[in-house]
Order: C-alpha cells, then sequence, then structure tokens
C-alpha cells in the first residue's frame, strides 16, 4: 500500500515538475508583426474614439448652485445656464438638502429637504424651496444632456 502512495505521489510531482518547466521556458513565440497593418486595421486612438461615443450618451454636464433669498414661505429662483442646451434630452439632478448658514456668536449650517425643480429652459433652471426663516439658502444642482 505505501509503495502504491509513493509511485502516485512520484507520478504527480513529476508531472508538477515538466509543467513548471515548460511554463518557465516561455514559448510565446514572436510577438513582432510579419506585415504593415492593412487597409482595414485602425489605430487604438481610433478605436477608442469610437468605444467611447458607442459607451457615454453623455453630451455635457452643467453642475450649479443657486441661492435663494431669506423667506419665511416657499421661495422660488431662476438661474441662467452657462451654455444652450436643449431640455427635452435632459436629466435634472437637485441636491437632497438645502443648506442655510445660520450666522450668530459662531457659524452653523443647517440642512432640510424641500426643494424641487418648477422649469428648465434652454438658458435657465427655476427652483423653488420651502422658506428657511431669516437666512439665505443654496441648492445645488447638475443637468445630464443626453446625446
Amino acid at each position: 500500500m505505501k509503495s502504491k502512495k509513493f509511485t502516485v505521489l512520484f507520478v504527480v510531482a513529476t508531472i508538477l515538475l515538466f509543467t513548471a518547466l515548460f511554463v518557465m521556458k516561455g514559448t510565446a513565440g514572436n510577438l513582432e508583426p510579419n506585415a504593415p497593418p492593412g487597409s482595414t486595421m485602425v489605430t487604438l486612438g481610433q478605436l477608442s474614439s469610437q468605444i467611447a461615443a458607442i459607451s457615454s450618451p453623455v453630451e455635457k454636464v452643467i453642475r450649479g448652485v443657486i441661492t435663494l433669498d431669506a423667506n419665511d414661505v416657499a421661495v422660488e429662483s431662476i438661474q441662467n445656464l452657462s451654455s444652450t442646451i436643449d431640455p427635452n434630452r435632459s436629466v435634472v439632478m437637485l441636491s437632497d438638502a438645502i443648506a442655510s448658514d445660520h450666522s450668530g456668536t459662531a457659524t452653523s449650517w443647517m440642512a432640510r429637504n424641500g426643494a424641487c425643480l418648477v422649469a428648465l429652459t434652454p438658458t435657465a433652471i427655476t427652483v423653488r424651496a420651502e422658506g428657511l426663516h431669516a437666512t439665505t439658502q443654496k441648492v445645488s444642482y447638475q443637468i445630464i444632456v443626453y446625446k
């Protein structure tokens, strides 16, 4: 029984040794091209631009912050955009919270939900938010324009 185990271990060790030697020998072959590029081949730069055009449907992203005046009731603000967009091919994301700077002896920030999109035109965005008493409010936005 011992000699059978020894034989199996010897065979396995021999196979592993030959496999390791074969892998270390590096028989990958010549990596130099044998001919110049053909007429149907493209450069890596051309291929990258084709992949980017397919995989990224986003044309541009516009980010900004709208400051809303202090008010105890809901307040609206219109902000002009830095470039013209197509509202029909756009998605708007507003920040989850409105940030207000409550100045006093120490500066503190208060956050509160309550912002919504009122309108999006080719040149402006209008946002409405709950009133936060006597301080200004800031709402960040991101407009994603698709191709």
